[in-house]
């Protein structure tokens, strides 16, 4: 049964004439050739191919081969906006970036030329600095009644002034025992206090002269140092034997941490019997 249904068509169409089929062929043919020559015809036969089958016409294909061709031209469209934005952006920041390269490069050569002539007024004011080092070198103040070399003039100042700093040093520490020794130690005070006074004032002499070689016009004076008198032995020991409580006490209101001082039992009598050790007072002079 099955193999007699299967070959009906076959016998339907060997029974026709071949007119028939000549003619079915032709027609074939024409509507062929029509459907792809002519709009009209070929919708006509879509229309009648999609009414048995829709989703099998030339037509529907053609138009899903449409949407998808369009759907890709509009993805690649976008695709080319994107790139062209793109390439619009990276010609503006290259640009941008162009310019301040030009900047920066002006930048660089201005600071460079400040560097140029930065250097240039350094090196200017080196060798000037060194011409003013030579002339001050060589030249020539009176100091002393003596036109002599600027740095002789400080040298010999400066040597004058050390020697008599280190003289005067070694003799303190030299005295300061006899000074300390009771009755006796007094001559030897008033004697270095005069010798301290004589040097102190040739030094005060000694800067004045310095300072006149340079500032003749605001040099400094010896404020007074030469004009004063050293003690005699004689007024200093005056002046312990008759108030040595507000002597003391003087000496108090200068100088910290002096003790009390307490006059013990014979206190008078002890004065006495040392000024009778010192008297006559002698005149105590330092040797040359």
């Amino acid at each position: 049964m099955f193999w007699r249904l299967v070959k009906l068509p076959f016998r339907m169409l060997m029974a026709l004439s071949k007119r028939l089929l000549v003619a079915l062929f032709l027609l074939a043919l024409v509507l062929a050739i029509a459907g792809v020559s002519s709009n009209v015809v070929f919708s006509s036969l879509s229309d009648l191919v999609e009414a048995v089958v829709p989703q099998y016409s030339v037509r529907a294909e053609q138009t899903r081969l449409l949407a998808a061709a369009r759907k890709r031209a509009e993805n690649e469209t976008r695709r080319a906006d994107a790139a062209v934005a793109a390439a619009s952006d990276l010609k503006d920041r290259n640009a941008a970036l162009s310019q301040n390269n030009d900047a920066l490069s002006a930048t660089n050569a201005a600071l460079k030329q400040q560097g140029d002539t930065l250097t240039q007024a350094n090196a200017a004011l080196k060798a000037e600095n060194k011409t003013l080092a030579a002339k001050a070198a060589k030249a020539e103040v009176t100091y002393q009644g003596r036109t002599i070399p600027a740095a002789e003039a400080v040298a010999e100042a400066t040597r004058a002034l050390a020697d008599r700093i280190a003289a005067d040093a070694k003799r303190r520490l030299a005295v300061a025992p006899g000074e300390a020794m009771p009755f006796y130690g007094v001559p030897l005070v008033a004697a270095g206090t005069a010798q301290d006074l004589q040097d102190d004032c040739a030094a005060m002499r000694d800067l004045h002269g310095l300072d006149v070689a340079f500032n003749a016009a605001t040099a400094l004076t010896d404020q007074g140092v030469c004009e004063l008198n050293p003690p005699e032995a004689g007024a200093l020991w005056a002046r312990v034997r008759n108030d040595a409580t507000a002597l003391w006490q003087a000496l108090s209101d200068r100088f910290n941490g002096l003790p009390t001082l307490v006059e013990p039992p014979g206190w008078d009598a002890l004065l006495a019997q040392g000024e009778a050790l010192i008297t006559p007072m002698p005149q105590v002079t330092a040797k040359p």
